[in-house]
């Protein structure tokens, strides 16, 4: 097996300019997040950006943020904007919370994306579904909008459930995903069995 090249850990605010420059090469304007919104959600919680780099260079990161169910659902039926339902993002330990998933990004000119795209994956299972992480959310649900074919095809294999799609600010229309969280745990307990089974063949 070929021995990791690379490292997970919570985002800093020295690695904004990266993580900004990654939206900008991948993402319309319209799905590029604001810098001073950024800024801030990592002083509140830094768990919320989770960074797969190979010898300190960014090489792809995902977001995820607790909100009430109000703004969790608005987000989702895209009646509120993204950057209002932000403000108002609570505590992942909240029994309340509902968990948006904000995005998920990888150098796509790097020949491991696909390893990356897996890292960040197995992280997110780790500190947010299995409880192994450094704190123990208790979210209902998880939700996320998807704006690319490869964003599609993630939510899909996971098992979340296609609620429907509305247009986006680029005037595309996006479609928007949702689990339960005991569902979640289900598939990727599935997921986790068959790789090791894989492995062991």
């Amino acid at each position: 097996m070929q021995a990791r090249n690379y490292t997970i850990q919570s985002a800093s605010l020295a690695d904004i300019p990266s993580m900004l420059g990654f939206e900008k090469k991948y993402f319309d304007a319209c799905w590029q997040a604001d810098p001073a919104l950024i800024d801030k959600l990592i002083h509140q919680d830094p768990m919320m950006f989770r960074l797969c780099k190979k010898e300190d260079t960014l090489k792809g990161y995902y977001g995820v943020m607790a909100l009430p169910y109000q703004y969790w659902d608005g987000l989702l039926k895209g009646s509120i904007e993204e950057a209002e339902a932000l403000q108002h993002t609570i505590p992942f330990e909240d029994p309340d919370s509902y968990l948006y998933i904000f995005s998920l990004i990888v150098d796509m000119e790097d020949a491991e994306h696909k390893q990356y795209t897996r890292a960040l994956i197995r992280d997110f299972a780790r500190q947010y579904i299995f409880d192994e992480g450094e704190r123990k959310p208790h979210f209902n649900a998880a939700g996320a909008f998807t704006v690319s074919a490869g964003g599609t095809h993630i939510v899909e294999r996971s098992g979340f459930d296609y609620l429907g799609s509305f247009p986006g600010g680029n005037g595309e229309y996006v479609k928007s995903y949702a689990i339960k969280r005991q569902r979640l745990i289900q598939y990727a307990r599935q997921n986790c069995q068959c790789r090791s089974q894989s492995q062991q063949k």
